[in-house]
């Protein structure tokens, strides 16, 4: 969607949420829920560093056993045609 200059993009699902005391983590680097040695909790400290480096912004909304909502946002790059 681009929306006053402002591409949009929403991601959701309807799996089983993040309890609401992580959803203030997800972005943290090395943070996981994950058992020792499944996971490095590196992949959304990732995302949200690349998509800052863009001037974009990310957010995330989720609620238990609905699911959750990941907001993306990027200014729009000028067509200089």
């Amino acid at each position: 969607m681009l929306r006053n200059g402002i591409v949009i993009v929403t991601i959701t699902d309807t799996g089983h949420g993040i309890a609401e005391e992580n959803v203030i983590k997800v972005f943290d680097p090395f943070f996981t829920t994950k058992e020792v040695g499944k996971g490095t909790g590196l992949g959304l400290a990732m995302c949200y560093n690349i998509i800052k480096q863009h001037g974009g912004e990310i957010y995330l909304t989720s609620n238990m056993q609905q699911g959750t909502i990941v907001t993306v946002s990027f200014p729009a790059v000028p067509n200089d045609n």
